[in-house]
């Protein structure tokens, strides 16, 4: 059964999607016409990009395969309450990260740019839509009985409709292979060497400099010479030395380097016995300049968010997170290096005995991944945030979502996490992302949470 996607979107819950986000962002209606069009095509196209590999069409499929197909009513989503809305919110927040591992925000910023519409405005009707998505897309997956195969080819014939709705810089901010961005190979040109101007000599003192002859007197003097000058490069070779031990190695070549320069300095403006030699100060700018290296090598050991741990890196790069975990949305995050958005992933498949704060069995393992993360970004903070569903009493609602917060902090310090890192709180039945009137939403209620402290 053919269908055209953009069209079942924008007519479904397009025309609501744009009025109320209007409303609700204070921005002109037709500016959110025009996100929604670009909004939905954007996500389409990630799917569409997604499934270009066997495990990517696997991992959707998995996905809408198992949806929780719902009505959403937005009037009432968007006027009940600002909860209402963060539920949305976070789904997205949760999803999208896995059709834009690295450039969601460069994403969501080309629509914005099309749209008129604020970069913010954008972020957040792309969140808000994407689940709006998964539950129209996932219905059609479940009544139609869509193989892998069969999701492919659906995606797959909608690309050409996608891409005439895409903004004109969508594909290359982000990066979309399958629209046919390819990656630019830049190559550096070798700068050409500066001509030395020669400086000939005075023929009057030539003759005398020819026959000058080093004596003791000069070969001592020459030795001091040599050593003042050598001084200052012996201290920045120190530094640089010192900067390797403090995890750096692989400055260590630099280190012969340094050492042929200083006697490559001294034989060329020493050697000639006789000649005027320069000041020890003539020899500061070198010194000033490997001080430079040292410092635009460190700054390799930070990031946007902090320094950073080489070797937790190198180990970090040989974790798999599984789609849609806490993990890989972290991940995301701090690749697009998102600062000025909170940075809050929910845990997706760590699971409690009923009524208890035990982690269940290798659902830990999502915490032992976000632990990986901590350890390589060693000044990142979290806050670890429970939540449970309405059913019971408040007040043991809110202290069993204290004490699962409290079980997963227990873990990431075990974990090898310094405990002033890491905080934690309760809510309880408060702040739901889904309804408790169903099983499903009291599912989605019942969660952890964690939040990147500032």
């Amino acid at each position: 059964m053919s269908i055209n996607l953009l069209q079942t979107l924008k007519s479904k819950v397009g025309g609501k999607l744009a009025e109320h986000s209007a409303a609700f962002f204070e921005e002109e209606q037709k500016n959110t016409d025009s996100a929604v069009d670009g909004t939905f095509a954007a996500i389409l196209a990630g799917m569409i990009q997604r499934v270009s590999t066997d495990k990517g069409a696997k991992d959707l499929h998995s996905i809408l395969k198992n949806e929780k197909v719902r009505e959403y009513e937005l009037e009432n989503i968007f006027t009940r309450s600002p909860q209402t809305v963060n539920g949305l919110v976070n789904r997205g927040t949760h999803f999208l990260p896995s059709l834009f591992p690295t450039k969601l925000r460069e994403a969501t910023n080309a629509v914005a740019e099309a749209s008129k519409v604020t970069k913010r405005t954008s972020s957040k009707m792309a969140k808000i839509s994407a689940p709006l998505m998964l539950s129209t897309l996932g219905q059609h997956i479940q009544d139609n009985k869509l193989s892998v195969d069969g999701l492919k080819s659906l995606l797959n014939g909608q690309k050409t409709a996608v891409q005439s709705a895409l903004p004109t810089s969508f594909i290359e901010a982000s990066e979309l292979s399958t629209f046919g961005w390819v990656k630019k190979i830049v190559v550096k040109e070798e700068p050409k060497p500066k001509k030395v101007k020669e400086v000939k000599a005075d023929t009057g003192n030539a003759e005398v400099a020819k026959d000058v002859k080093p004596n003791a007197g000069n070969t001592n003097k020459g030795k001091k010479v040599a050593a003042a000058a050598a001084a200052p490069i012996a201290k920045a070779a120190a530094k640089v030395e010192g900067a390797a031990a403090g995890g750096m190695g692989f400055l260590k070549w630099l280190l012969p380097f340094l050492a042929g320069l200083g006697l490559t300095w001294f034989l060329l403006t020493k050697g000639c016995a006789g000649a005027e030699l320069p000041k020890v100060a003539d020899v500061v700018p070198s010194t000033t300049a490997i001080t430079e290296v040292v410092k635009e090598t460190a700054a390799v050991a930070t990031s946007a968010f902090g320094k950073v741990n080489d070797a937790a890196m190198g180990l970090l790069d040989n974790i798999k997170f599984g789609a849609g975990s806490a993990g890989e949305q972290m991940m995301a995050f701090i690749k697009n290096d998102a600062g000025s958005e909170e940075g809050r992933f929910r845990f997706k498949n760590l699971n409690f005995a009923s009524g208890k704060a035990t982690i269940s069995g290798e659902s830990g393992s999502e915490v032992d991944n976000l632990a990986s993360i901590l350890k390589a970004y060693e000044d990142i903070k979290v806050k670890v945030e429970g939540y449970t569903d309405s059913r019971g009493k408040a007040d043991s609602n809110k202290a069993l979502s204290q004490r699962r917060a409290e079980a997963v902090r227990t873990r990431l310090i075990a974990a090898g996490i310094s405990d002033e890192r890491i905080s934690t709180e309760g809510f309880g039945a408060a702040k739901p992302v889904a309804t408790n009137d169903s099983a499903e939403g009291r599912a989605e209620n019942r969660r952890i949470e964690v939040v990147m402290v500032k």
